[in-house]
């Protein structure tokens, strides 16, 4: 049988999946939907009242994080529209995809999930500095939020480019537009697990962070109000991040287990089922939903928190006031 003649056979075994089609349509609906709450959430991180709690530096950090989901996204809608395009109107021999297509669309739809990924690490720097220059960080720029950015951008392409700098163009033509060599444990694999333990350290230094701003608190009740409100935004915006952080950590966990798994029982499954596994296993799109609704909401429910407890500390005694002022008189 020539090479030819097998890809047709196999093309044609793709193509009457059910398992696979199905897979394709529910990631194109969701990517489609997550598509557009992407470009709504970046409108709503810009012009929104309840996103005010944030420092613009932690808001441009978003922004990146956001056009990740962005640009996986708009890939994943064209990959699976014109797979399952294919799969409907062509004939098996002229199904196959072109090698060289296949990489322009997925090293942008891997880009943008590292885009995702990198996101944790920025966050805790940001917040970090933010801690410790807690008594001025208020009237700090966005300068650091760009060089923070740029450090998330340059994350994501390292870690592109590890995923995808052995991708074989040996063949023109592929039968799945797939990074992930069956049955094969790649450099992507390697750096998602790095990644993994990256998402956890970050929580951890969340917490830490979180503590030390409540400590800081405590021992600055007599300060001025505006450090007061530094802090309360410090807090506020740690505990919405600490909740991201949490998501980013049992999605990762899921992932990363259910991958094994399949990877481990590439022998049991056919092509096709193993391909529509291997897609189900990436719900980046029902990520995307899942995380900016959630983090709206967090938000949202923080900004009440916040305005409670800074008018506690406008009601105040306010002759502690007084009484520092006259000490430094004295």
């Amino acid at each position: 049988m020539s090479p030819y003649t097998e890809l047709c056979q196999t093309m044609e075994k793709l193509s009457t999946s059910s398992f696979l089609q199905f897979t394709l349509l529910l990631n194109l609906i969701a990517g489609a939907i997550a598509f557009v709450l992407t470009i709504a959430a970046s409108y709503a991180l810009w012009k929104s009242r309840v996103t005010k709690l944030f420092h613009i530096n932690v808001i441009i950090i978003f922004q990146v994080h956001l056009a990740g989901f962005f640009i996986h996204c708009f890939n994943r809608i064209i990959l699976h529209a014109s797979d399952l395009y294919r799969y409907t109107l062509l004939d098996y021999c002229d199904m196959p995809s072109s090698t060289t297509r296949c990489f322009a669309f997925r090293i942008q739809y891997v880009y943008g999930l590292w885009l995702v990924g990198a996101t944790t690490v920025p966050l805790v720097i940001e917040r970090y500095i933010a801690t410790i220059k807690s008594s001025s960080y208020e009237h700090i720029g966005y300068r650091l939020g760009i060089y923070l950015a740029l450090l998330q951008v340059t994350i994501a392409f390292i870690c592109t480019f590890i995923a995808f700098h052995e991708f074989s163009f040996d063949e023109p033509t592929m039968s799945y537009c797939i990074g992930v060599k069956f049955g094969e444990f790649n450099n992507a694999e390697i750096v998602s697990l790095v990644n993994l333990v990256v998402q956890i350290i970050a929580r951890i230094c969340f917490q830490f962070l979180f503590k030390q701003n409540e400590k800081l608190r405590s021992e600055q009740l007599t300060s001025t109000l505006s450090t007061r409100y530094s802090l309360e935004q410090n807090l506020k915006s740690i505990e919405i991040l600490k909740c991201f952080a949490n998501l980013q950590c049992a999605f990762m966990i899921v992932h990363m287990v259910l991958f094994v798994y399949i990877l481990q029982s590439d022998a049991d499954f056919e092509q096709s089922t193993y391909i529509a596994l291997v897609e189900l296993n990436s719900p980046h799109p029902f990520y995307a939903i899942v995380s900016i609704l959630a983090f709206f909401r967090t938000v949202h429910s923080s900004e009440v928190k916040l305005k409670k407890n800074l008018q506690n500390h406008v009601n105040a005694d306010q002759n502690v006031y007084f009484e520092n002022f006259n000490k430094i008189l004295q």
